[in-house]
């Protein structure tokens, strides 16, 4: 099925854990898919977690209201030595920039 017929923006990089709706809003709760991250440094790979955080991401509107998506996102640790990034973020590509606050479907 076409990305662009999913209620998720990203569906291969994320499972979605819930949908809250109002007649005003639309929220989706997601977490990542993935249990890799490579880091952006070095490009190495980590399985090693070492935190997770909320981003608050804008999509499209649905049939006029706005959707917001709530994504459960982690931060691994690097294990080269030889890399200056202890900690990173991981890396969203096809969904969402680093640091963006929309997905890149609605950037469009």
């Amino acid at each position: 099925m076409s990305e662009s017929r999913t209620v998720l923006p990203a569906p291969n990089l994320l499972d979605l854990i819930g949908i809250r709706a109002s007649e005003d809003a639309i929220t989706l709760e997601a977490r990542t898919a993935s249990r890799v991250a490579r880091c952006p440094e070095c490009g190495k790979k980590s399985t090693r977690v070492h935190s997770s955080y909320t981003r608050m991401l804008a999509d499209l509107p649905w049939q006029g209201i706005p959707v917001t998506m709530h994504l459960r996102a982690r931060r691994f640790f690097c294990d080269e030595r030889a890399c200056h990034r202890a900690i990173f973020a991981e890396r969203l590509p096809g969904l969402a920039a680093h640091y963006a606050r929309r997905t890149e479907r609605l950037e469009s």
